[in-house]
C-alpha cells in the first residue's frame, strides 16, 4: 500500500514544529556553554552542531512529509526531548 502523500493537519505541523523547535534551543544552548568552557570539547561541539543541522533541516520539511512520516518524527522527537528533559 503506497502513502497517501503529504498531509496538511496544521495542528499536528505545528506541534511537532513546537517540539523540533526546542530541541533545537536546547542545542544551541550547549553549543554556547561548551563553546564558553575553558577546555572545550570540540567532538562535543560537532556533535552539538550536527544535532542541531538535522533538526533545522526536519523543520525544512516538515510542510512535505506524509501523515506516517510524521507520526514517527513526532516519536523521535518525543523520545529526544524526554532525554534532555529526564521525563
Amino acid at each position: 500500500m503506497q502513502d497517501p502523500g503529504p498531509t496538511h493537519d496544521d495542528g499536528a505541523l505545528a506541534r511537532i514544529a513546537e517540539k523540533i523547535e526546542t530541541l533545537t534551543a536546547w542545542y544551541a544552548e550547549q553549543i554556547h556553554a561548551e563553546r564558553r568552557c575553558p577546555d572545550p570539547d570540540p567532538d562535543r561541539v560537532q556533535h552539538l552542531l550536527a544535532e542541531r543541522a538535522a533538526c533545522t533541516t526536519t523543520l525544512r520539511d516538515l510542510p512535505h512529509a506524509t501523515a506516517a512520516q510524521l507520526a514517527r518524527i513526532e516519536a523521535d522527537y518525543d523520545v529526544r526531548l524526554g532525554e534532555i528533559t529526564g521525563e
